[in-house]
């Protein structure tokens, strides 16, 4: 179907282009009338296009209409070879003709052989070969017509030779297209109304069932105002080459240069959007085109016709209207009703049309009235491609007032993949198809935008209509066509999103209600029990691993005020196991969000490098795993206990081995250990003095007495032991086998008065576990596992439990035991 549909669209331009300038060569301008005929025949025969496309067979019509080119093109050559214009000139205007019935065939079989989910990549692919066709066909047509007439001396009275030799080539190689045609599968027909006598006149009656959905009359008013664009962008720059040339000889050449620019321009755009589209159906490019297109066209005004940088605009304006087009046309095929499709397709050329006549007539109206306030034609020209780049920047705010959350969404989107590297793990977790419930970690404010780039459906998120109130919530909400609902009214909160989960769509509920401060993962609230379980539907755990440090986290106290570490920032979306509803707990979820986040740092240090790099200031015996203790440094990156590239204190010979934050940590964070003799307090540090260590290190902190501004990270036996030194801020922490497990950590501070509270420490406490660990218990025993363990786990000390809030407490303190 590609290949059939892109020979007519060249064997079309070649003609049309053929055409042009020999009339021009004897002394007719038809530049103009041929912008009328080819849109004449889509007003007059789109309701009899329509109906063909849907009571037969769209294959069939493909094939009627190749048959019919050849027909046309040879009655062509018999004009030209008798030389008669006007005899070319119906030719012309049949070969508008077959296309207007070929265009609803075309692009309605389209949603028939690829289904929804590829069409918009099958779209932009059949719209980029089209072009590449019509700029093959243009080049073709207007340098060899140029070349030939040359050859003759520019004879008026031998353009006709000149014509005919190429004329005739191009209707012998138009017969291959019907094998094409023929070889397309055929479709069944979706309509059975029969041929009536109104048919033909039933212009009115299918714009009326375009217009009654809302959706699709702004949408094909969209593509009607690309085509008047183009047609606008086409024949005022035919007229800028007759201006130029004056024409006469070369005349064909230039105007073949300048609509080569723009359809290899437009080819490239439709093969992008292609790209860009391959996933879903993405409206929101449509006023991102549209900007660029107002900038490109208002550029292009004031460029030198006969420079590469005039060429370059006109090639770039191409580019982006393509763009522009793409996500427009791949919507309205995927909205018409299927028995419709053709009729509906008809009304949308009838108004591609009315825009191209109204184009022509704009240009010649625009042209009058400059000759008669006495504006000469070559700035004529530049102050009518500024009126239109003008028209199109007025158009492009309308339609981001329609949909500003589309335009939004593509523009943070594309914003965050410069940003941000996303990989995504598992994504064959996620049912292609109904509803589930997702249930990530929150990290950052940018965590709608990872999540609705790594998950391969539309996703939509739950939020409190409380939050509502603020502006910039709003703006989210229309973003991301989000579930809104209220605390206050539970019930009404739990139907509204079982409702979404109903329509099948990807529900996204952060369980924890709010954006981590610490860097590891909250208490669960209980919302998502109830709406899985009343709703009969799945939920799938994931983990976004690498947003914290990113400047929309928590990371340095604060969110967004603050210079990111670097550029582009790495992150890991690992979708988790699925659960059934009846398994859908706090306690489950939470065990399947923290695997999902062992899975994540085992994916991030799965390379056989890591298993081999030592760290510049890494001091340990061969025993030491390299690659768990690179995991492990990573792991304690990850929450609010020590600062990146920050500074801390050990003990020289301190007793300990904790090869992740002695030296994997510092290397991978930028951090500086200083290694000391002695326990000297803050040693004159402006802020307070970070000292990890173990039992040598308390005691030497208890034999020193009270000091001032000092932070001690615990990693003795005794740690759940307070220390009660005045001056001392004591954490306890947990490290096995030289691994740290989980660290007590400041609580974070409160951003805003309504913000809720958040923990760093507990009595009784080793600390929040660490991201890249989970819990597994059996019986009375407890083990964590994670990419920085053996594959047998790390047994936690006896009665150490995993508490709602992510801390490792233990009910009954044991005896103190060497843990490190």
């Amino acid at each position: 179907m590609i290949v059939q549909q892109t020979q007519n669209a060249f064997n079309d331009k070649i003609a049309q282009f053929i055409l042009i300038p020999l009339g021009a060569a004897i002394g007719i301008a038809v530049e103009s009338w041929a912008g009328l005929m080819i849109a004449l025949p889509f007003i007059l025969f789109a309701p009899l296009a329509g109906w063909m496309s849907d009571r037969f067979s769209k294959r069939n019509v493909m094939l009627g209409a190749a048959i019919a080119q050849v027909l046309v093109l040879c009655w062509i050559c018999v004009a030209v070879m008798f030389h008669h214009l006007s005899w070319a000139l119906v030719g012309f205007f049949s070969l508008a003709v077959q296309s207007a019935f070929f265009g609803p065939a075309k692009m309605g079989i389209n949603k028939e052989l690829v289904g929804s989910k590829h069409l918009g990549f099958a779209s932009g692919i059949q719209q980029m070969t089209a072009m590449m066709a019509m700029l093959v066909g243009q080049i073709a047509a207007g340098w060899i017509f140029d070349a030939r007439y040359q050859s003759l001396s520019e004879v008026p009275a031998l353009a006709w030779k000149a014509a005919l030799g190429p004329l005739l080539v191009v209707t012998a190689l138009s017969a291959p297209a019907l094998v094409m045609a023929w070889a397309i599968p055929k479709v069944p027909a979706q309509g059975s109304a029969p041929l009536r006598a109104g048919t033909m006149v039933e212009h009115f009656k299918n714009l009326k069932g375009l217009w009654m959905h809302l959706g699709l009359r702004r949408a094909s008013l969209g593509v009607a105002f690309f085509w008047g664009f183009a047609a606008f962008i086409n024949l005022w720059s035919i007229k800028l080459a007759k201006i130029l040339t004056e024409g006469q000889g070369g005349f064909g050449t230039l105007s073949s240069v300048f609509m080569a620019a723009a359809s290899l321009g437009m080819a490239l755009g439709f093969g992008a959007s292609s790209m860009l589209l391959r996933r879903k159906i993405e409206l929101g490019w449509v006023p991102v085109a549209g900007i660029l297109m107002t900038i490109f066209g208002l550029l292009l005004a004031f460029a030198t016709p006969d420079s590469w940088w005039f060429l370059t605009l006109l090639a770039m304006l191409a580019f982006v209207s393509a763009l522009f087009l793409a996500p427009l046309n791949a919507w309205v095929q995927d909205q018409y009703p299927a028995d419709k499709r053709g009729e509906m397709q008809a009304a949308v050329n009838l108004q591609d049309c009315f825009a191209g006549i109204i184009a022509v007539i704009l240009v010649e109206g625009l042209s009058l009235v400059f000759r008669w306030v006495g504006v000469g034609e070559a700035m004529g020209l530049r102050l009518q491609i500024a009126i239109a780049a003008l028209c199109c920047g007025g158009i492009t705010w309308f339609i981001i007032r329609l949909i500003p959350g589309d335009f939004i969404r593509v523009v943070g989107m594309a914003l965050m993949k410069v940003i941000y590297r996303v990989k995504v793990v598992n994504v064959g977790n996620l049912p292609a198809e109904g509803g589930v419930m997702l249930l990530p970690n929150h990290v950052s404010f940018a965590d709608a935008f990872f999540i609705s780039a790594a998950c391969p459906r539309p996703v939509r998120f739950v939020m409190d209509e409380a939050f509502m109130a603020k502006r910039s919530i709003r703006v989210f909400v229309s973003i991301f066509n989000t579930v809104t609902i209220r605390r206050d009214q539970p019930r009404e909160a739990i139907r509204t999103a079982i409702d979404a989960l109903k329509q099948g769509d990807v529900v996204c509920l952060f369980p924890e209600g709010q954006l981590t401060r610490t860097g590891t993962l909250s208490e669960l609230q209980r919302g998502f029990e109830l709406i899985t379980r009343k709703s009969g539907f799945p939920s799938l755990p994931l983990w976004c691993d690498g947003a914290w440090g990113s400047i929309a986290s928590f990371e340095r106290g604060r969110f967004f005020r603050k210079f990111p570490y670097k550029l582009p920032h790495e992150l890991t979306l690992v979708y988790g196991r699925l659960l059934e509803p009846t398994r859908a707990d706090r306690h489950t979820v939470r065990q399947e969000i923290m695997r999902a986040s062992a899975e994540a740092v085992e994916f991030r240090f799965q390379g056989p490098g890591w298993g081999m790099k030592k760290s510049r200031s890494m001091r340990v015996g061969r025993s030491v795993d390299l690659r768990k203790a690179w995991a492990n440094g990573y792991q304690i990156g990850q929450i609010s206990a020590l600062q990146r590239r920050g500074t801390f204190r050990m003990l020289r010979g301190g007793g300990i081995s904790l090869p992740g934050l002695s030296a994997t940590f510092p290397e991978l964070f930028g951090a500086t250990l200083k290694l000391q003799m002695e326990f000297e307090g803050n040693l004159g540090d402006a802020e307070p003095c970070p000292w990890i260590g173990g039992e040598e290190l308390r005691s030497r902190i208890e034999d020193y007495g009270p000091c001032k501004g000092v932070i001690f990270y615990d990693f003795s036996p005794q740690a759940l032991t307070p220390l009660g030194l005045p001056g001392v801020a004591h954490f306890p922490c947990l490290a096995l086998d030289g691994m740290v497990v989980a660290m007590s950590m400041a609580d974070p501070t409160m951003p805003h008065n309504t913000s809720e509270p958040q923990l760093g420490k507990k009595l009784s406490s080793w600390g929040k576990l660490l991201p890249g660990w989970f819990v597994v218990t059996e019986g009375a025993e407890s083990r964590v596992f994670g990419p920085a363990a053996p594959a047998e786990g790390l047994q936690l000390p006896a009665g150490t439990i995993l508490d709602e809030d992510g801390f490792l407490v233990v009910a009954c303190p044991p005896e103190p035991a060497q843990t490190v």
